[in-house]
């Protein structure tokens, strides 16, 4: 079901191709300008680039995973206020355990999750009915 142009920019960070590709063509069906990276390091320099309204972002990537690229945006104050959605696979639950306290991540998915579940957690965080 399309639920229109809801203007906001949501950027999916995974090292998996079928990922970004499935979950891209979900939120632009949803509304969503879904951009991509494959790495933490690629997603930094897109998201100074773009301001994303939102990151969903994989923890174990390539050249920099999803918890240092997550604290590196939480240390710069321009990008600071972007809400994260932290993805991880059911074998990498420990690592959602070993996140540092004070780090401001606005929730956690663990793969493989509902379309529906990311959707309604991205309306929550964002705002929107």
């Amino acid at each position: 079901m399309e639920t229109g142009n809801t203007g906001k920019t949501v950027l999916i960070v995974d090292d998996e191709e079928d990922i970004i590709f499935v979950l891209t063509t979900a939120l632009r069906k949803h509304g969503y300008r879904a951009e991509r990276a494959s790495n933490g390091a690629e997603a930094l320099e897109k998201i100074k680039a773009l301001s994303p309204d939102a990151v969903v972002m994989d923890i174990m990537m390539p050249k920099m995973d999803g918890n240092t690229a997550n604290l590196k945006l939480k240390e710069d104050p321009l990008t600071a206020s972007i809400p994260v959605i932290i993805m991880t696979g059911k074998g990498h639950f420990r690592e959602l355990l070993d996140i540092r306290e004070g780090v401001n991540v606005a929730a956690y998915l663990e793969k493989p999750f509902p379309i529906s579940l990311l959707i309604e957690k991205l309306r929550s965080i964002l705002g929107e009915r």
